[in-house]
């Protein structure tokens, strides 16, 4: 289980909750969520993200999950703390 503020994402069941309630995550946002946990910490280009998670479109689509993603696991999107944007390289999950 990785935590996130008041989310927690259960790796074995694809689940997420925030404050106990469960939060719908579409498939591409669950193998997404998914594949971040596993790499925590570690910067995955959306080339990366687009082979591991089965995304169908190019990077702009990987941008849109990503701020789809936001809304579901920040206390803000606009100023992520989780979900950080690497520039020109990726993006990186921090956990707490």
């Amino acid at each position: 289980t990785v935590y996130l503020g008041d989310c927690s994402f259960d790796l074995a069941r694809r689940e997420l909750r925030r404050n106990d309630a469960i939060v719908r995550l579409t498939t591409v946002e669950a193998a997404m969520l998914s594949t971040f946990a596993r790499n925590a910490g570690v910067t995955l280009s959306r080339d990366e993200l687009i082979q591991q998670c089965s995304i169908d479109g190019g990077e702009r689509t990987v941008d849109v999950q990503i701020t789809r993603l936001r809304r579901k696991i920040e206390p803000d999107p606009r100023e992520p703390r989780y979900l950080h944007t690497i520039r020109g390289q990726g993006y990186v999950l921090h956990p707490d």
